[in-house]
C-alpha cells in the first residue's frame, strides 16, 4: 500500500539490474520523505533541457503518455540508451518517483514533462517520435464517462500524423471495450489512407508493469495493440 500525503511519505520504486532476460527487478521496500523527493523532482525538471529536442528530425525520441511510477520508462531507457525517453505525466507522485530513481541510478536519457498531453502538444507544436507507449490508461468504464477516455479517434489520428516513418504506437488495456474501440479507430484511419499496419496480441512488448500485474491478478483480459507507420 502506498502511504498518503498526510504522512508526507511515499514508496519508492528502485531499479536493480540482473542477468536474466527481463532486465530489471523492482523493489518497493524503501521509504523516502516526500518533501525530499519533491525537491529532487524540482531539481530534475530544472536541469533537463527538452525545449530543443524537436529541432533535429534525426533525433530518436520515445514518448510514454502516463508512465505512472516509471517501470516502462526505465526499461526503455536501458534498452535504447542512445534515444531520448520522455514521460508525459501530470501527477507529482509518479513524477517524484521517476526523478528520484533517475538521480539515484544516474539514468541520463529519461526526461519528464509534468503536465497533461494537451499541454505537451501546445508547447511542442512540431513534436515527433519514433515510439509512443500508452499502457493502461483510465478506461472510464461507465457509459456516461466514456467521453473522458484519453484515446479517441482524433487523439489517435494526431499520434499517427506525428509518428516518424517506420515508427510505432503501442496501446494496451485490460478493458475490452476500450481496446476494441481504439483498434477500430486505427482500422478506420487505415481505410481512410493512413499508411499504417495494425496488429493486436497478448504479450507485452516491454515488461510486466505494476498495472499489468494487477490486471493479471484480477484475471482481466489484457490486450496490446501495435500500430506501425510505413
Amino acid at each position: 500500500m502506498v502511504p498518503l500525503h498526510g504522512k508526507k511519505q511515499i514508496w519508492l520504486v528502485y531499479l536493480r539490474k540482473h542477468n536474466e532476460k527481463e532486465g530489471f527487478f523492482w523493489s518497493t521496500t524503501i521509504k523516502k520523505n516526500f518533501s525530499l523527493k519533491k525537491k529532487n523532482l524540482k531539481k530534475f525538471l530544472k536541469d533537463q533541457k527538452i525545449n530543443n529536442f524537436f529541432n533535429n528530425k534525426k533525433r530518436k525520441i520515445i514518448i510514454e503518455i502516463g508512465p505512472g511510477i516509471g517501470e516502462n520508462l526505465f526499461y526503455l531507457a536501458d534498452k535504447y540508451p542512445k534515444k531520448k525517453v520522455i514521460g508525459i505525466e501530470p501527477f507529482k507522485n509518479g513524477l517524484a518517483n521517476i526523478a528520484d530513481v533517475c538521480i539515484t541510478n544516474k539514468i541520463k536519457n529519461v526526461y519528464l514533462f509534468p503536465h497533461v498531453f494537451q499541454k505537451f502538444i501546445d508547447k511542442f507544436k512540431n513534436y515527433f517520435f519514433d515510439q509512443c507507449y500508452i499502457f493502461f490508461p483510465d478506461p472510464w468504464p461507465k457509459k456516461k464517462h466514456m467521453k473522458r477516455r484519453l484515446v479517441n479517434y482524433i487523439f489517435l489520428n494526431e499520434l499517427v500524423l506525428r509518428c516518424s516513418s517506420k515508427g510505432s504506437i503501442f496501446f494496451c488495456s485490460d478493458n475490452l471495450d476500450y481496446f476494441e474501440k481504439v483498434k477500430n479507430y486505427a482500422n478506420v484511419l487505415k481505410k481512410k489512407g493512413s499508411k499504417i499496419l495494425v496488429k493486436s496480441y497478448k504479450k507485452t512488448p516491454t515488461i510486466v508493469t505494476k498495472y499489468h500485474n494487477r490486471a493479471l491478478k484480477l484475471r482481466n483480459n489484457v490486450n496490446f495493440l501495435k500500430i506501425d507507420k510505413i
